[in-house]
């Protein structure tokens, strides 16, 4: 009877919200992917009739029929700095049809709900008298499919930068290749536009915690892990693992099967880079070499303060993962004994 009251309750609360017409709370985007950050492993081109190499350098210049450059700081067009800023430069020629620079980006997953943002402008001072037309296009690594112009439009010189958001939810779960292009209108001009943000990112609604019914008695159980040591221990038994845990980026990582099995929880693997973890209400996705993870459909990061956290496989084949984010995501404690021990203690007290 206490049960069906309780759910009774919770029913009442939601219809009452959904009455009054209440939105739902809304967490901060999550950048899942950043092409200025990882501007220097895209592949750079020119187009133009003698089109030549450019190069891509951190505040440097070279003029070979386009460029792309990353600065420190930029001023723009709006009056202010922006910290990074890439500037990509058409080459100056004088026949031949319009010119341009494109950067190529490959393998690039998009995550469920995603949305491409964007944010670019001329640099102070410039003109772009004659129109700079600046776009993103995305291609599935499937060769049959099209490719899509998300983004393509002319920015003049107006004092503001231009800021576009495409909702990207109907290519959610693809992976494929993304080109961001600058080019001129008209063959003589050698302008060029800056990207001062360029991302992808996911925006979901902050689920709602479930109410822990009073009363309920729990049963701890307790796992000790060590770093370079292959024997655990449950509730005070020994166990053996066939992957030591270890420490990449300050963080400790493992199979994390050894962790969540014993909590009852079920893991699965989808090649050829997704984790799958469900414990009762709870679903953990997360990616090799991606650093953000979507638990019950929301993409969090997996460490906000050291974006390089990602698993990983580790020679000759085990998927790494990170101890800390999962557990505690599972409703377990989480705690740290230098210079070897990790304990996990669940549910946490």
């Amino acid at each position: 009877m206490k049960k069906l009251t309780a759910s009774f309750l919770v029913l009442l609360v939601c219809l009452l919200g959904l009455g009054l017409g209440l939105p739902p709370s809304m967490a901060a985007p999550v950048v899942t992917y950043d092409f200025l950050a990882n501007a220097s492993s895209a592949s750079w081109n020119g187009w133009a009739p003698t089109a030549k190499p450019i190069t891509f350098g951190f505040n440097s210049w070279t003029f070979a029929d386009g460029n792309a450059q990353l600065y420190n700081a930029i001023s723009m067009e709006d009056g202010n700095k922006y910290t990074p800023g890439l500037w990509m430069v058409c080459p100056g020629i004088t026949a031949g049809g319009s010119s341009g620079v494109t950067g190529d980006y490959y393998n690039i997953y998009i995550p469920v709900n995603a949305s491409l943002h964007v944010v670019f402008g001329l640099t102070k001072g410039d003109t772009g008298e004659k129109g700079i037309v600046a776009g993103v296009a995305f291609a599935e690594s499937d060769p049959t499919k099209p490719v899509m112009e998300l983004i393509n439009e002319t920015k003049d010189f107006d004092g503001s930068l231009r800021e576009v958001t495409v909702d990207l939810s109907s290519l959610g779960g693809k992976t494929g290749g993304f080109q961001l292009f600058v080019r001129t209108t008209t063959a003589d001009d050698a302008d060029g536009a800056v990207w001062v943000k360029a991302v992808l990112e996911v925006t979901t609604p902050t689920p709602t915690p479930t109410p822990t019914p009073t009363g309920t008695v729990y049963v701890l159980t307790i796992l000790h892990f060590y770093v370079g040591n292959t024997t655990y221990s449950v509730d005070g038994t020994s166990k053996s693992m066939d992957t030591a845990p270890v420490i990449v980026e300050s963080r400790t990582f493992l199979p994390i099967r050894y962790v969540v099995q014993e909590l009852g929880a079920t893991v699965d693997w989808f090649p050829p880079d997704k984790v799958t973890i469900k414990f009762g209400t709870t679903t953990i996705d997360l990616w090799i070499g991606q650093n953000s993870a979507s638990v019950n459909g929301s993409f969090v990061l997996i460490d906000p303060g050291n974006p390089s956290v990602v698993p990983f496989i580790q020679a000759p084949g085990r998927t790494m993962m990170p101890l800390r984010f999962i557990s505690e995501n599972l409703g377990a404690l989480v705690q740290w004994f230098p210079p070897t021990e990790a304990r996990i203690t669940y549910p946490a007290p």
